[in-house]
């Protein structure tokens, strides 16, 4: 198969020899009926056209064949550049200056329109950068986001790697951030050509790193705000709950200490009893306390693992060991359902809401576990005892606070809704996916 000779530049070589030439041919007919200034014209007009597309070197090419074609063709005596009248000189003299001008402020009308398509193209590339960074929470996202973005605004392999360490590449390499997070690896070529849009992208990134940083520590913070506030519950709680069981304690055991107080065997007995009992009351508190310390204890360090809701009952019923029988008899548990989460402080949490349903509350309880649209919750609804309940009870405050703390770990909510009408409450633990 032949192969097709390329030359170079034949467009524009054929539209400054050749296209001059067919406007003269085809006004040669006319030259009678037609003046040499009406044929200028129509050259100027193709120089014109010549400019916009080829620029001005072309088309003041252009400008001298089309002058020496109207001379050879127009001008008497025909077909010699011979010219007796000096008033032809002038047109020409102005055709080639008017040429001239028409080339360059279209040369430079095509220069300006080039400018400004770069730089709106740039604006926009800038544009969908910041909406798309904006739109995507996550690191890695924003990163692979602003890499093929780039590639397909360049028209060149453009990457983003994270890291420290700058990558080994042959290719120009720039730094996102101070200390730098991530990299933007691009050709030479690309970053002479493009330099705005690629250092805009440095530093959108690194802007957008730096507000990830932020988000993260506000959210730390806020976490932080709560533990602190429930640990401000937990002291109150302490200093009313256990007042009350230790104050009986002391009574009863300086009774039995005082050698003056006459007491019979029924009544010595009685008060053992009763420090008995309180000292258990004692040790359910100290367990709650180390519970909710354990859960305060575990701040960034939550293991996250899959699980069913059947594990997480079984889990917590384990922990309330007298009271396992007692609850799974009155307990009416929603179907299995998949969870994620830290399951032994969830565990824990459901723990102390049984135990405060069973102690506060009237069965059945009904048990509900599962996952809605923006998370997973767990739900338990019991009656009520009393349609007014104490406000200090036998650990009751000491068991919300620790579901309060788990909630806030897992960044999600606690809730506890009494409804006198209806006799029922409701306890609501909800978090996030």
């Amino acid at each position: 198969m032949a192969k097709v000779l390329k030359l170079p530049y034949l467009p524009e070589l054929a539209g400054t020899l050749l296209l001059p030439l067919v406007i003269v041919l085809l006004c040669l007919p006319l030259r009678d009926w037609i003046s040499p200034t009406d044929v200028a014209m129509l050259q100027l007009l193709w120089v014109a056209w010549q400019a916009q597309h080829y620029g001005w070197r072309w088309a003041s090419g252009t400008t001298l064949v089309s002058v020496l074609l109207l001379n050879w063709c127009f001008v008497p005596p025909y077909y010699t550049f011979d010219v007796h009248d000096a008033s032809f000189f002038i047109s020409f003299v102005v055709m080639v200056l008017l040429g001239l001008l028409i080339s360059l402020l279209s040369d430079h009308l095509k220069q300006q329109v080039k400018r400004l398509r770069y730089a709106m193209s740039q604006t926009r590339g800038m544009y969908m950068l910041a909406k798309g960074l904006g739109q995507r929470p996550d690191w890695q996202q924003q990163c692979n986001y602003t890499a093929k973005l780039l590639s397909r605004r360049l028209g060149c392999a453009v990457q983003v790697i994270q890291g420290e360490q700058p990558p080994q590449s042959t290719n120009a390499v720039l730094a996102v951030g101070t200390p730098a997070r991530a990299w933007i690896v691009v050709p030479d070529a690309c970053l002479t050509s493009h330099p705005t849009l690629l250092h805009t992208a440095q530093s959108l990134l690194a802007q957008s790193y730096a507000r990830l940083e932020l988000s993260e520590k506000a959210q730390q913070d806020r976490v932080t705000a709560q533990l602190e506030q429930q640990k401000a519950m937990l002291l109150r709680s302490l200093s009313h709950d256990l007042r009350t069981p230790l104050a009986t304690i002391m009574g009863a055991s300086s009774m039995l200490a005082d050698p003056e107080l006459p007491l019979s065997t029924e009544q010595r007995q009685q008060q053992a009893q009763n420090i008995y009992q309180q000292s258990q009351i004692l040790n359910q508190h100290f367990e709650k306390v180390l519970e909710l310390s354990k859960a305060q204890l575990t701040t960034h360090q939550i293991q996250h693992s899959a699980f069913s809701s059947d594990d997480l009952v079984a889990g917590a019923l384990a922990r309330r060991g007298e009271q396992a029988a007692e609850l799974s008899a009155n307990l009416q548990c929603s179907p299995s359902a998949p969870l994620t989460g830290d399951l032994e402080l969830l565990e824990i949490a459901l723990a102390n809401l049984l135990e405060n349903a069973l102690r506060h509350g009237t069965a059945p309880f009904e048990l509900t576990m599962g996952q809605h649209a923006s998370g997973y919750f767990i739900k338990l609804t019991n009656g009520i005892k009393s349609a007014v309940p104490a406000a200090r009870d036998k650990g009751h405050g000491l068991g919300l606070n620790i579901c309060q703390v788990v909630a806030a770990l897992h960044q999600g909510k606690f809730d506890l809704r009494i409804d006198e009408a209806a006799e029922k409450v409701t306890a609501a633990m909800e978090w996030p996916l």
